[in-house]
């Protein structure tokens, strides 16, 4: 017996090689346009076990051979497809969803639910929620969207400059269509320059980052384009009362090719130019205008190869103008800022084998920023420019491997080269005897790459593991900066719908924005680690809680983190790098050479700490739908030369934050929507005291007098402000509620023409936050004097709006 015991042992390997495996795969798709579904649940019932579709709708699941098994598509916002298929040969099949509500039972079965899956703090939107929640001004904006999620805040009220985990907005990567976005923003901040027209999904991740993503710190969004309907041509648009905007979409070849083209663009220039040419007798102009042109192609040339190519463009411009007929018919002056951003995109999808999917993209990323100054008068001119900017190009190349259902595997390879070019100053007059322009400034170039690996495995039933490792270097003028960055996800589920999950990542970001302001403006500058400035670098370790609730459909997640963050940057006290500075330099004789790189001087490095709690519950199906988030953090800097070396609260650490956001659809000619924030106000520096030094503006009144002659009055009368710690006040606390309602007109029942009314109201019940505070003067009655004293700012009151929005 023991013989016959000890054979079968020796045996066992070779009848587990001897064991069939086939692969069944495809492309999952909407039912109708032909759109890839990127995340879609795949779940085999006859094993228990399943995948997701990548981001082009591909799958892939390799099992033991069977007579024939059950497999169950479901997509949020889509009806599940249960399809049984015969496996006794690799199967090849693609499936397309259509849209609706998912049918109870195939929710339950169907479905990956967040208990389900390896990764933690990822949060994802699709667009029909960010068109159905109120926004300032009717105008729908991704990021403002997601900061109603717990871990995510703006800078100030109705700003779009993101701050996620306690890291600063330029240590969020923001990606269109795998082409980084350097300056997502429009109006100096108050909206993002995505146009929700042209967006299939959204993803927002703030920990336990995958290695395939890299170069910053506190966040990645991910942001996918339409492709376009491949069997018939749509559109959809509206009118607002600050933009109007509209898509078009169809094939090109039925089937198999389609396009996609979207536009978006304000009015304030239009509507303010006959009430300026009115009050200035047509001699002055003056405006602003911001548009977004998204665009996308794409071929299908089977099942092995697909073809993908798109672009956006997009530019906010101020200007002023003058002609002084009074004076001169010859006189003309112009002056403005402008900043653009592009981007183009090329990826090829192809299939080696069942099991094997790659995507090869080239990718071109340009931002620039531009202030203008033009003044003629007959033969006399004067000319000038300051601009600063980066341009990318970006080669890539991504493979997916799944062997079996309990592995699949990605990896890959990036390089970068990135054209700096800081600061710039170029300027012209009539009078310069060379009449040669003078530049001032260089380009800097730099080369990014990186390889990363990582594998999504299951161990056993309950628990999943997701190790990754990327490793990257950043080269510049001769100094290379290597970074090898562990990644290491978990999850076990305790109940088929119940996880706990936890996460570690190390970041490193290559580049660094120089801003001299607390919000994002166009004038920050991109610039390059150097020999001296050298890459920052975080880590963040993240556990928590997932659960599923299946009646009513609920999904409750509760996350904590920790994270340092090293050598960051700061401008020293008193310092700064902005285009009156490079003036100042210019007219002072003090221009640098074309090599120096003047901004190195002007920074200090430090340290900082976040750390905090996130708590959502959501739904996301059903008539109802919606969410509660709340987050409780803290975020803390250390730099040697700020603050007296001592740590402080950075200005946008919030102690409480707390978001609710409801829909209801009443019918279907009607829904209802509702947002309430609420937030801990901002850590701001505030002047301890105010005073005037005795003796010593009379003493430099004295001296202006006697050089120049004139009568001995007060010339210099202001006080002295005398400022403690930094941020050492806290603004406000700021609240406010949105209310929406969205009314189909009945010709939307015919589904040829869809027409939607839009009321909207934000700060509805009026209550006044601080935008920002500063010090003034209040007259006293009592004492009969001005005393200073300090003054709230508010720019956002009730607000009104109404839009018109259509689909055909």
């Amino acid at each position: 017996m023991r013989r016959i015991v000890f054979s079968l042992f020796l045996l066992l390997p070779l009848l587990a090689v001897g064991q069939k495996k086939y692969t069944v795969s495809g492309y999952v798709n909407e039912k109708g346009s032909k759109e890839s579904l990127p995340g879609v649940s795949v779940r085999v019932i006859d094993y228990q076990t399943g995948a997701v579709t990548n981001a082009y709708g591909f799958y892939s699941i390799t099992l033991p051979e069977k007579d024939s098994i059950t497999l169950v598509f479901s997509y949020v916002g889509f009806k599940a497809d249960t399809i049984r298929v015969d496996f006794q040969s690799n199967k090849s099949l693609n499936v397309e969803l259509a849209q609706g509500i998912a049918l109870k039972g195939f929710v339950v079965r169907g479905e990956r639910t967040e208990s389900e899956i390896v990764q933690m703090s990822t949060i994802k939107l699709t667009p029909k929620e960010v068109k159905s929640i109120p926004m300032l001004l009717g105008e729908k904006d991704v990021f403002k969207t997601l900061m109603l999620m717990p871990g995510v805040s703006s800078g100030t009220e109705g700003s779009s400059g993101m701050y996620v985990r306690g890291g600063g907005p330029d240590q969020n990567l923001v990606i269109l269509d795998e082409a980084t976005i350097y300056n997502p923003s429009h109006l100096l901040g108050f909206f993002s320059i995505f146009n929700g027209d042209a967006i299939k999904a959204i993803e927002l991740t703030k920990g336990g980052f995958p290695a395939r993503y890299g170069g910053r710190l506190s966040s990645i969004i991910d942001v996918s384009m339409k492709e376009g309907n491949k069997q018939s041509y749509h559109g959809e648009g509206g009118i607002g009362i600050l933009s109007s905007h509209a898509m078009v979409e169809g094939p090109i070849v039925k089937g198999k090719s389609s396009f996609m083209v979207s536009a978006r663009r304000t009015y304030f220039d239009i509507l303010s130019r006959p009430i300026m040419a009115m009050l200035s007798g047509g001699d002055y102009n003056a405006g602003y205008f911001f548009f977004d042109l998204n665009g996308k192609f794409n071929y299908d040339f089977g099942d092995k190869n697909k073809l993908y190519i798109s672009g956006y463009w997009g530019r906010d411009k101020f200007y002023f103008k003058e002609r002084d007929r009074f004076f001169s018919d010859d006189y003309k002056l112009q002056a403005g800022m402008y900043w653009q951003n592009g981007a183009a995109i090329a990826r090829w999808n192809h299939l080696f084998s069942n099991k094997l999917f790659s995507n090869l993209s080239y990718i071109f990323s340009d931002y620039l920023m531009d202030i203008y100054y033009r003044e003629t008068y007959q033969k006399e001119y004067y000319k000038s420019d300051y601009n600063s900017g980066i341009r990318d190009h970006t080669l890539k190349y991504d493979f997916t491997y799944t062997p079996d259902p309990n592995h699949t595997i990605l990896m890959g390879a990036t390089a970068t080269l990135h054209e700096f070019r800081p600061q710039a100053l170029t300027y012209k007059d009539s009078e310069s005897d060379t009449n040669q322009n003078l530049s001032q400034g260089t380009k800097i170039y730099a080369l990014e790459a990186a390889v990363y690996a990582e594998d999504e495995m299951r161990i056993g039933k309950n628990f999943k593991l997701n190790p990754g490792f990327r490793l990257a270097l950043f080269s510049v003028r001769g100094k290379t900066h290597l970074s090898p960055e562990p990644r290491l996800g978990m999850s076990y589920n305790f109940l088929s719908n119940f996880a706990a999950k936890a996460s570690y990542a190390l970041m490193q970001q290559n580049i660094h924005l120089l801003s001299s302001s607390t919000i994002g403006m166009p004038t920050d500058l991109w610039v390059p680690s150097t020999s001296n400035i050298k890459p920052q670098r975080s880590q963040q370790v993240a556990a928590g809680l997932a659960y599923d609730l299946k009646k009513p459909q609920l999904a409750f997640s509760l996350e904590g983190y920790y994270k340092t963050m090293n050598r960051m940057i700061a401008y020293k006290e008193g310092t700064g790098f902005f285009f009156f500075d490079v003036m100042d330099d210019v007219f002072d004789g003090a221009m640098p050479e074309s090599d120096e790189l003047v901004w190195e001087k002007n920074l200090t490095t430090g340290k900082g700490w976040a750390y905090g709690m996130e708590f959502l519950v959501r739904k996301s199906t059903g008539k109802f739908t919606g969410w509660i988030g709340y987050t409780l953090s803290w975020t803390l800097q250390q730099f040697d030369e700020l603050n007296f070396g001592e740590k402080f609260y950075a200005r946008y650490d919030r102690r409480h934050d707390v978001s609710i956001v409801l829909m209801y659809e009443v019918n279907k000619r009607i829904s209802l929507s509702a947002a309430w924030v609420y937030a801990t106000g901002n850590a701001v520096t505030m002047p301890e005291s105010i005073y005037s030094p005795d003796g010593l503006y009379e003493h430099f009144n004295h001296y202006l007098a006697k050089k120049y002659e004139l009568p001995k009055d007060d010339y210099w009368s202001e006080f002295i402000e005398s400022y403690g710690k930094r941020n050492n006040q806290r603004m406000l606390p700021f609240h406010h509620l949105d209310i929406g309602i969205q009314i189909k007109t009945k010709k939307s029942l015919d589904r040829k023409w869809e027409g939607m009314w839009e009321i909207s109201v934000y700060n509805v019940y009026n209550n006044k936050n601080a935008f920002f505070y500063m010090i003034g003067t209040e007259y006293s009655k009592k004492n009969d004097d001005y005393r200073y004293v300090l003054k709230k700012v508010c720019i956002f009151p009730i607000i009104p709006s109404i839009s018109y929005n259509f689909k055909f």
